[in-house]
């Protein structure tokens, strides 16, 4: 999976010593968003713009469904729901069916937004889902703050078959995320998880 970062650590540093110098009582919302993102890309840590790696990702022919997937660290299903309108498909990945959330990235959901209708959108299923891929140790935060993260991965299909290529992500703001490390699983890690969720 290619992650294409937005800016690097010495750009960012650069960057965020003006906004580091602008008066509390003059910053705006996306000044908050902006600064939180040079911050993060400063500590070494690739910034992504979701919407943009997700469509990056590209979609499957047959369905219109999009290869990348995102959840909830915390959890082992990841469901997705697609609605399309004319210049934008709507992804809402969710840990339950029928979730009751209602902001984009919340405790059980990560609603992401991509340019035009995609590929087949027409055929595309209302509900499929997916397992979400376990994180090894020598990554996993502490149990008490998993929550707090979520993980990114290209889906070989929307069926109950683990992925390979996953990738740790902390939400900043907006669309802004940083990858906060990336690790391929391995042949027996995969047959576990497909077992586990009763995969083929």
């Amino acid at each position: 999976m290619d992650l294409t970062t937005l800016i690097s650590p010495e750009e960012a540093t650069d960057r965020l010593r003006h906004y580091e110098a602008q008066r509390t009582e003059e910053r705006t919302a996306e000044d908050d968003a902006i600064r939180a993102g040079y911050r993060a890309a400063a500590r070494g840590l690739p910034v992504i713009s979701l919407p943009e790696a997700i469509h990056a990702g590209g979609y499957f022919t047959d369905s219109g469904l999009p290869k990348i997937a995102i959840a909830r660290a915390n959890t082992e299903m990841c469901w997705l729901r697609s609605d399309t309108r004319r210049d934008e498909c709507r992804w809402e990945y969710c840990d339950e069916q029928s979730p009751r959330a209602r902001a984009d990235v919340g405790r059980h959901r990560v609603v992401v937004r991509t340019p035009g209708p995609g590929p087949g959108s027409y055929n595309r299923p209302w509900w499929v889902r997916t397992i979400v891929p376990s994180i090894p140790p020598e990554h996993r935060p502490r149990q008490s703050r998993l929550w707090r993260f979520h993980v990114l991965w290209e889906v070989e299909q929307w069926t109950l078959v683990a992925p390979v290529d996953p990738a740790l992500l902390r939400h900043i703001r907006g669309d802004l995320w940083a990858v906060v490390a990336t690790w391929d699983l391995t042949p027996l890690e995969q047959a576990v998880l497909t077992a586990r969720a009763g995969g083929r």
